[in-house]
């Protein structure tokens, strides 16, 4: 069973929705929603990672911002609440950019954090 929450754990500015909203219509499934996890990876040993998700799972979170339904497993929730995600569109460099108040350490190519 999954379950919804209104709770602010997770949050998406509107310039990050509006970009998800653009790749969920462009891959064909307006209706499907953005997962947010974490997988163990880089130097630091955490990397945030973002795919498509059609259904939530048995377990995960579900929050909505701004019309973008976004699903959090259990586990990755837990190094998450806080999380705001936001889009950064500038000459340099264009990208989700997640700001974490749980984040204690990154290394210096910013790949990766820890806990």
């Amino acid at each position: 069973m999954t379950t919804a929450t209104t709770e602010t754990g997770i949050t998406l500015t509107e310039s990050a929705a509006g970009m998800v909203k653009k790749m969920l219509e462009k891959r064909g499934t307006p209706e499907a929603s953005l997962r947010l996890g974490v997988t163990t990876s880089g130097c630091s040993g955490l990397s945030y990672k973002l795919e498509y998700a059609d259904q939530p799972d048995e377990g995960d979170k579900i929050f909505e911002q701004h019309g973008v339904r976004i699903v959090v497993d259990g586990k990755s929730y837990l190094h998450l609440i806080g999380t705001q995600v936001d889009y950064v569109n500038d000459p340099f460099k264009s990208g989700f950019k997640f700001g974490n108040p749980n984040e204690k350490e990154r290394c210096g190519c910013g790949e990766s954090f820890k806990i």
